[in-house]
């Protein structure tokens, strides 16, 4: 049903176009656009890659640490997938229909990660083609280049998926999209200063978006990695277990 509303919907055309033209833009002006959390060593991995010679992978690396970006731009799935049963006022309608809470939350999360993924797949296949239109070296073999395309969408979306899973739990909890939306928006930023301020090195482990990215640059220790990983996963059972259980306690 999410699918066949989102078919029928202006908003997913106009994001669909808004991400492919972010796509563009990093590719075109040789930059990333967004916000880096990676630490001093994926810094300069990145200016290391701004500085050199263009060619089509180096703008795949670019967009990837762009990926900051997109969560601004997905915030409107989030909207459109689970928003709208509590704007539109459908959700007592959704869950008298025969589906139990783990099933509803599991399904909205699953549609939103398959959405994200779409999108951010059609994001890095727009700056590759981009690329070659620019007339730009591949600067990799093909199998490279479909490989890293296909990793980067998926750690790209996963991660991305995780903070958007927070968002679930506050929307359920709060039943209004301004505190889901706020969080989503600012998370990246958030865990960055507050990491910071505080002092807390713990909490570079939830960034998640900058997980991704450091990822994608090799930038990461492998036994970092497993920890970023845990707590990825983690953070995303206990917010769709922890929703179902929230929800079942609500009046509908």
């Amino acid at each position: 049903a999410d699918f066949y509303r989102q078919r029928r919907s202006i908003g997913m055309l106009i994001l669909l176009i808004a991400t492919m033209a972010l796509g563009i833009v990093t590719t075109w002006g040789k930059t990333t656009i967004g916000i880096t959390t990676g630490g001093e060593e994926y810094a300069h991995q990145l200016s290391a890659i701004e500085r050199q010679g263009w060619t089509v992978r180096t703008g795949l690396q670019a967009g990837a640490a762009s990926a900051s970006s997109l969560v601004y731009f997905y915030i409107a799935v989030f909207v459109i997938v689970i928003g709208s049963e509590y704007s539109q006022h459908t959700l007592k309608n959704t869950l008298t229909s025969g589906i139990s809470r783990i099933q509803f939350i599991l399904g909205k999360y699953v549609t939103i990660l398959i959405d994200i993924i779409l999108l951010t797949l059609c994001y890095f296949i727009t700056i590759l083609i981009t690329g070659l239109a620019l007339g730009r070296k591949p600067g990799a073999d093909w199998g490279v280049l479909g490989k890293d395309v296909a990793v980067m969408t998926l750690l790209v979306s996963f991660c991305i998926s995780v903070i958007i899973s927070l968002g679930i739990v506050l929307l359920i909890i709060a039943k209004s999209l301004v505190a889901p939306a706020v969080v989503i928006v600012i998370w990246p930023v958030l865990i960055g200063l507050v990491e910071l301020t505080a002092k807390w090195q713990w909490l570079k482990y939830f960034d998640f978006v900058g997980f991704g990215e450091q990822i994608v640059l090799n930038t990461l220790k492998a036994d970092q990695a497993w920890i970023y990983a845990g707590a990825s996963v983690g953070v995303v059972l206990v917010a769709i277990f922890g929703s179902a259980l929230i929800i079942s306690k609500q009046e509908i």
